[in-house]
């Protein structure tokens, strides 16, 4: 990744370098039905109700996307000690939770997470104002115990957009550093990868982030 100049952060519905599937954001459900077709022509079933998960990603907010693993045995210890009690802390300053989702694969890159976590903020200096208040300072290390990895990055959207995450589809977080070259590489990669799409099917942009601008340089930060 390094020498390469702009970070840019793409959710596709295809070919996965790190592919996840909906596993919370307040599900919805809804039904498909099955006929049997070849033995009973005139039957058919409701399949399993499919789990989905809307995320509204609003422009003129920040969106924090946290890439996470969490040590054996501390899944309570992170969901009841630390998020249960951070969450109406960072709702003082704004913050809220849009949603997580299980990671099920990763095709390249260096980080290895198991979970995607993202929130929104009204602004980086909300976030700030989470990070310095005492009571938020004091559930940190229980956050800190309970990961094995955590890498933060924040982007913004142009406009607003929604994304409907379904558990029966996997879904790719793209994170793209640019090089110079990009502007004039980029069409060609599409224009040569035209015949793969036609063949397996082109991958759906479902959205698209912008990185912020300025943040700290924090270890955590990607």
């Amino acid at each position: 990744m390094k020498n390469y100049k702009t970070l840019t952060t793409t959710v596709f519905a295809w070919v996965m370098s790190l592919a996840v599937t909906a596993t919370a954001c307040n599900p919805t459900h809804s039904e498909k039905e099955n006929s049997t077709g070849e033995e009973q022509s005139t039957t058919s079933r409701a399949s399993d109700p499919v789990k989905e998960a809307n995320i509204l990603f609003k422009s003129g907010k920040v969106i924090e996307i946290a890439y996470a693993s969490i040590a054996g045995g501390k899944e309570a210890q992170l969901n009841e000690e630390y998020f249960a009690k951070i969450i109406p802390i960072a709702a003082e300053y704004g913050g809220k939770m849009l949603g997580s989702l299980g990671v099920t694969a990763v095709t390249d890159g260096e980080m290895y997470p198991q979970m995607i976590a993202i929130f929104e903020w009204p602004e980086i200096a909300a976030r700030d104002r989470l990070l310095a208040d005492k009571r938020a300072k004091k559930l940190f290390p229980i956050r800190d115990e309970a990961l094995t990895f955590l890498k933060l990055a924040y982007f913004t959207v142009d406009e607003d957009v929604t994304v409907t995450f379904r558990e029966d589809k996997t879904y790719e977080f793209f994170n793209a550093w640019l090089t110079p070259e990009a502007e004039t590489a980029l069409p060609e990669y599409f224009k040569q990868s035209d015949a793969p799409k036609k063949k397996y099917g082109p991958p759906v942009f479902v959205a698209s982030l912008k990185p912020m601008k300025n943040l700290p340089s924090e270890d955590y930060l990607l």
